[in-house]
């Protein structure tokens, strides 16, 4: 219809192109005329603008842009494909070293863990040790103390056993002999009447405790265990002589 114009018959006249021309009234086949004259235009502009898109678009040519076309989108789609393959491996090889490294790390956390235990084990032992060298010292400390103590008590026992021994030797022939060390043996002579020079012997010493302990007697004594408690008790050991004489005057 935008081919064609309004035409008005009658005394406005004929619209074109939007300017109006006064024509008179016209027979039917003049108007038939102009019709076709301007439909067969209209039909020409039409096929040559048909004929000019068919041959831009034929199918030759379009069948080869398509192809073209084809493998570009073909071609970008594999590269896309490389491309999100390569980077697949990527991330796997990622997820790979970082599994290591969180095992790794781990490992770490562990040793350190147990150095730590470690640690703080040595720093117990060490305040154990450090407490046990402490009382070690306080009871050798004791100990030198109670030596130096017990040495200055045994030398008072000595002062009073040479005394003793003395007035034993005078009075019923003993003679006192330092043997081993620090043991000391006890001789009686003139106890048997029949034979005066036999002896009767006896090894004394001082035990841990600091007290009197015999070793050995000759001749045996069965009282001796005896005697030995009766001195542990009273702490006189003229008495004690005495009575050791007294025994072996017994077996005589």
């Amino acid at each position: 219809p935008e081919y064609f114009r309004q035409r008005s018959v009658g005394r406005r006249g004929l619209k074109i192109g939007g300017k109006f021309k006064r024509e008179e009234v016209g027979s039917m086949d003049n108007f038939k005329e102009d019709m076709q004259s301007q439909l067969d235009e209209k039909l020409s502009e039409t096929r040559a603008k048909f004929f000019s898109l068919w041959e831009s678009c034929n199918p030759e040519g379009f069948k080869s842009r398509y192809g073209e076309s084809l493998k570009i989108t073909r071609d970008r789609c594999l590269e896309i494909y490389e491309e999100e393959k390569q980077m697949r491996d990527k991330v796997q090889l990622t997820k790979k070293v970082v599994a290591e490294q969180n095992t790794l790390l781990q490992t770490m956390q562990e040793d350190i863990r147990v150095a730590n235990q470690r640690f703080q084990t040595c720093e117990k032992q060490k305040q154990e040790l450090l407490e046990k060298i402490k009382q070690l010292k306080e009871e050798l400390a004791k100990k030198e103390q109670s030596i130096s103590t017990q040495k200055q008590e045994n030398k008072a026992k000595l002062k009073e056993l040479n005394t003793s021994a003395e007035m034993f030797k005078k009075r019923m022939g003993l003679e006192i002999r330092r043997v081993h060390g620090e043991q000391l043996q006890f001789i009686f002579k003139n106890v048997n009447s029949k034979d005066p020079g036999q002896l009767f012997t006896f090894l004394l010493k001082f035990n841990a405790e600091g007290n009197y302990e015999v070793v050995s007697c000759d001749p045996p004594l069965e009282c001796m265990p005896l005697l030995q408690d009766k001195l542990k008790e009273n702490n006189n050991f003229s008495a004690f002589l005495a009575n050791v004489r007294k025994a072996f005057t017994a077996l005589v």
